[in-house]
């Protein structure tokens, strides 16, 4: 990961705004980390990757103990509570 100070990173923003294409851009201010350019791309893999490991956690917490959710709602109430399906009758 490439490595900016704020000021080198404002003086060659465009530099900056090009590698962070291929490779996140960390900026320091004051000598610490304080933020990471990334290409936009990248950026929403790594949210969907984030959101498919909190999935799997919650499936992997609810295989371990299915009590701790709650009670279940059958599939065909939630529909109708939904709107989805009419009632039947």
């Amino acid at each position: 990961m490439a490595q900016y100070s704020a000021s080198q990173a404002r003086a060659n923003f465009n530099n900056v705004l090009e590698l962070a294409k291929s490779e996140a851009v960390e900026i320091h201010k004051h000598g610490k980390p304080a933020v990471v350019i990334l290409d936009a791309m990248q950026f929403e893999k790594l949210l969907d990757y984030i959101e498919d490991l909190e999935d799997t956690n919650t499936m992997l917490r609810y295989e371990l103990d299915p009590e701790s959710f709650g009670p279940s709602i059958p599939l065909e109430e939630v529909e109708r509570e939904l709107g989805l399906k009419p009632l039947q009758g």
